[in-house]
């Protein structure tokens, strides 16, 4: 048996294992993704200054919108941790992250315009007069939509400024 003498020597010749060092990422490239969480915010800003007075102007019964504000809670609920999951486990060629972020934004822009023109699809769906179910089932479907584009980019976006970012791996420029 060896004397641990020996052993120490050893050890204090081999070079220490070291991590490799991450490259710096640029203040800019953080810029630009933290100005995709500016866009959800706009989202959300939107739903929440347009919601009241859009589903009065389409005659929808008060009590009957705050059921659809748990439309917001509900799928925040369920798609967040989805989202958050799938994205921690995606082997994309584009990232962990970014294809779930495209696919929420693009799911915003085609809310957008179902909840802007929700009269218009009422109108094409047969609306006339005073009934207006069409208008009224085109607004849901496109706010539920929102509300399910919102939480879906929100998570993969916060979790890639985190995947970017530590103390160490910013650039000032």
């Amino acid at each position: 048996m060896k004397a641990p003498e020996t052993d120490r020597r050893r050890s204090r010749t081999r070079p220490a294992a070291q991590e490799p060092a991450r490259p710096k990422t640029p203040l800019r490239k953080l810029m630009r993704v933290a100005s995709v969480a500016c866009g959800i915010q706009f989202g959300w800003a939107l739903q929440l200054s347009l919601l009241t007075p859009y589903v009065q102007e389409l005659g929808i019964p008060h009590a009957f919108a705050s059921v659809i504000w748990l439309c917001g809670p509900l799928s925040g609920f369920f798609v967040q941790p989805l989202v958050g999951h799938m994205s921690d486990r995606c082997t994309s060629r584009f990232g962990r992250r970014r294809p779930f972020i495209v696919a929420g934004a693009t799911l915003i822009v085609v809310s957008v315009l179902i909840v802007g023109h929700s009269a218009d699809i009422g109108w094409l769906f047969g609306d006339r007069g005073e009934s207006k179910v069409g208008a009224i089932a085109a607004f849901v479907v496109g706010f539920w939509l929102l509300d399910v584009a919102n939480n879906t980019t929100q998570g993969p976006c916060r979790a890639l400024l985190g995947d970017l970012t530590d103390e160490e791996s910013i650039e000032e420029q």
